[in-house]
């Protein structure tokens, strides 16, 4: 029988998986990584690479490329079934089934930070991972022999927040379902973040997340100053940095996005604009060491936060932290940010290796303020110096020694120190109890230079009811004190004098602060409507003694 030259050319299509349309991006996904194997845990001591089809049709790998870092690796032929896994991995790694791939010169997956992006046969990004160490959430001893695995694969692009160590009994899942495989609610916007000036010319805006390419391509969603956008880029392997070229030079202004929305649809629509300016070089004062967590509870990492309180943004591209040795001379030196990531005056920055467990931890007021890096220079619970340095220009020194923290504190550990600038003299103190025991990337509990020697404390509303859900279903006590070292105790009475509700006991208050009563007392019932009596005292080192009483009254809804 004779097969016409058409027909045969269509059953060579359907056997090789080959087609002439584009495979969507996320159709097949990075789905498992095995990055610091071990022996111990029962799997072969291999690292690997699980991909996933997510699509409802077979997809020709052949003429792909999986890039790790700045290595690649081409693809050999292999028809990738719909909804079905793939295992990569070296060819001595011992892995066997039908749906393993062994490729030759498998590139290393680093052990802190790595990008593994898996590129088209037109070279183009199905699916890219940027993973640290902190996406274990896993001590270091813990990691070895464990892969990463994707939680939810609906969820591609949701970074960090949809992968986990595997719970596997034997370290991962090579060519099965994930373990931890479960759905993930993302509700996450893509804010705008921080921008880099390269020249008077161009911008580069980078998000908390990856966009929708497509979207975020159009001029349209920009404004810049009176400068009209001339063209715009959403640049690959995570699409989650614009590049902005503009028609027109221009030193400074704001920069403001709408529409711009991440791969599952969704807009920011509170942080989408930010100022900048062309960065000048910092010089010694200027760019300083504002606040240092150099002990902190066990599981939350440490954090150094940098204050711009200069008249010009300085960029961070030559930016570094380090150690002085006990022989004087500078320790290895950590760099802040990849690019040149712009610090505004008047801004905050933190730097500490895991965000999340961070911000967890402490209440982070600005996370957009927050920059994670691979490793922080060594900072000793007994104490030690920093320096901040500008290419090797010190512009910063700092010594800390756990003997900074306020006198009256119980336990130092866990409490950040917050630098406090009086003149040419500059001290230390604990951050304030009131404000968590630390302010990353936010203003210092205790504001520098000193305030007026003036106490105020308020309290708001006059009457609240707590069965409303309105904001005034609480009260709101707020105070400002003169300096840093006063500490409180805040106990509500009733109109006849019984304590009820303890909502300070030695607290240290900072120079600013708050705290909130919902109507409940020490046993947490609901108490009566009636007046109620705020007795707040406050006391320092010196002796100095100040109280005051505030009534106010709480209404009930009769039903």
């Amino acid at each position: 029988m004779n097969i016409p030259i058409v027909c045969i050319a269509l059953l060579w299509q359907v056997a090789s998986g080959s087609d002439t349309a584009a495979v969507p991006v996320y159709d097949v996904v990075i789905h498992e990584m095995m990055i610091k194997p071990s022996s111990v845990a029962g799997l072969p001591p291999f690292e690997y690479i699980e991909l996933r089809n997510r699509s409802r049709r077979a997809v020709q790998l052949q003429h792909w490329t999986l890039a790790v870092n700045k290595r690649e690796v081409a693809l050999p032929s292999y028809l990738l079934q719909p909804d079905s896994l793939l295992l990569l991995c070296p060819a001595a790694a011992g892995f066997t089934g039908t749906n393993v791939l062994q490729v030759d010169r498998f590139p290393v997956l680093p052990d802190d930070t790595g990008l593994v992006v898996l590129y088209n046969n037109r070279r183009e990004v199905m699916h890219a991972v940027a993973y640290t160490p902190s996406w274990y959430v896993l001590p270091a001893a813990s990691r070895a022999g464990r892969s990463l695995e994707m939680i939810d694969p609906s969820l591609p692009c949701g970074g960090k927040i949809n992968w986990a160590a595997s719970s596997s009994p034997a370290g991962g899942t090579p060519g099965a379902y994930n373990s931890v495989a479960g759905h993930i609610t993302e509700d996450t916007r893509p804010d705008l973040y921080f921008i880099e000036m390269p020249d008077s010319l161009h911008l580069l805006l980078h998000f908390s997340k990856t966009l929708d390419s497509l979207k975020a391509a159009s001029p349209a969603g920009y404004r810049v100053g009176s400068s009209p956008v001339a063209a715009v880029t959403v640049l690959p392997p995570l699409f989650n940095i614009v590049a902005l070229r503009l028609a027109s030079a221009i030193d400074s202004g704001t920069v403001a996005v709408n529409g711009i929305s991440d791969c599952a649809g969704n807009e920011s629509g509170i942080k989408n604009s930010l100022p900048f300016s062309r960065p000048q070089s910092p010089v010694l004062g200027e760019l300083v060491i504002n606040e240092l967590l150099f002990d902190p509870p066990a599981g939350i990492p440490e954090f150094i936060e940098l204050y711009n309180r200069g008249t010009h943004a300085v960029s961070l591209e030559h930016i570094f932290l380090c150690v002085r040795k006990a022989d004087g001379q500078p320790g290895p030196k950590k760099r802040l940010a990849a690019g040149s990531r712009l610090l505004m005056p008047g801004q905050w920055l933190a730097i500490t290796t895991a965000a999340d467990r961070l911000c967890g931890y402490y209440h982070c007021a600005s996370p957009e303020n927050i920059q994670e890096i691979a490793s922080l220079p060594s900072m000793p619970a007994e104490g030690g110096t920093l320096l901040l340095l500008a290419d090797s220009t010190v512009l910063d020194e700092v010594r800390y020694l756990p003997d900074f923290h306020f006198p009256l504190a119980s336990q130092p550990k866990g409490v950040a120190l917050e630098r406090r600038d009086s003149g040419h003299t500059v001290n230390w103190i604990s951050a304030a109890a009131s404000a968590g025991y630390a302010t990353p990337g936010y203003a210092n509990s205790h504001i520098w230079p000193d305030m007026t020697d003036n106490a105020r404390v308020t309290l708001e509303p006059a009457v609240f009811c707590p069965d409303d859900a309105t904001a005034t279903n609480r009260a709101v006590l707020q105070w400002t004190l003169p300096h840093a070292e006063w500490v409180g105790n805040v106990t509500v009475f009733t109109a006849d004098g019984r304590p009820i509700r303890y909502l300070a006991r030695n607290m240290t208050m900072g120079n600013k602060g708050n705290l909130y009563w919902d109507g409940f007392g020490e046993n947490k019932v609901l108490l009566p409507p009636g007046i109620y009596i705020f007795f707040i005292e406050i006391f320092d080192l010196k002796g100095r003694v100040k109280r005051w009483k505030q009534p106010l009254v709480m209404a009930r809804k009769l039903n």
